[in-house]
């Protein structure tokens, strides 16, 4: 019994975790298209927080979402 209950919360935080990482990519296209810089400055704390939720799943290994898309350009 105790195996299903895992499997059951395992399929609901993939579920959730598909959802945010969704949202973040329509959130990060919204704020690419606003013009006003406050409507940027919010969709980036949007994304933000959606993605310090993404990394409570585990051990948090950045504070912002943007300092892991710069360690990635480093990269290349």
């Amino acid at each position: 019994m105790r195996r299903l209950g895992t499997l059951i919360e395992n399929a609901i935080v993939d579920r959730q975790e598909k959802y945010m990482r969704l949202r973040i990519e329509q959130l990060k296209e919204d704020m690419e298209k606003a013009h006003d810089e406050h409507d940027k400055k919010w969709y980036n704390r949007c994304i933000q927080e959606l993605n310090w939720a993404l990394q409570m799943k585990g051990k948090p290994d950045h504070n912002c979402y943007m300092a892991e898309a710069n360690k990635e350009r480093a990269m290349w």
